[in-house]
């Protein structure tokens, strides 16, 4: 298990995406990749909806014609909040667990230089809000 704070120190240069379509309703998030100088990792939940940070690279996005749905690998849209912090460093990032089962891994705070990212493992969706530092 990769420890978080070996990214501390290290400046997001980029973020990528998932975006899962069905029909034509909105796409929705399903994790981020967050690319950092020397490492990248992917933000997203699991299948227990505990949340997950690991080093990872983004693949090819992909169809699921006889559900109607796909899945798109893109640069990450302006309301993902990490876009916000493209090009500063992260300076601390903290994991949050649940009240009710505290071995179970359902948050991280990602802080940087102007700010903080919340993200957390919700009912099986990986939500993502800004906060002030």
């Amino acid at each position: 298990m990769m420890e978080l704070s070996a990214l501390e120190g290290l400046r997001l240069t980029a973020v990528t995406a998932a975006l899962f379509t069905h029909e034509s309703d909105a796409p929705e998030l399903l994790h981020v990749w967050l690319h950092l100088e020397t490492t990248t990792v992917v933000v997203r939940d699991t299948a227990d909806w505990a949340l997950c940070v690991v080093p990872d690279e983004p693949g090819d996005g992909y169809t699921m014609e006889e559900l109607g749905s796909r899945v798109d690998i893109v640069p990450a849209p302006a309301e993902v909040p990490f876009i916000w912090h493209v090009g500063e460093r992260l300076v601390q990032v903290s994991k949050g667990f649940d009240p009710d089962d505290p071995t179970q891994w359902v948050g991280a705070e990602f802080i940087f230089e102007t700010g903080r990212v919340i993200a957390q493992a919700f009912g099986g969706d990986l939500r993502l809000s800004h906060a002030s530092p």
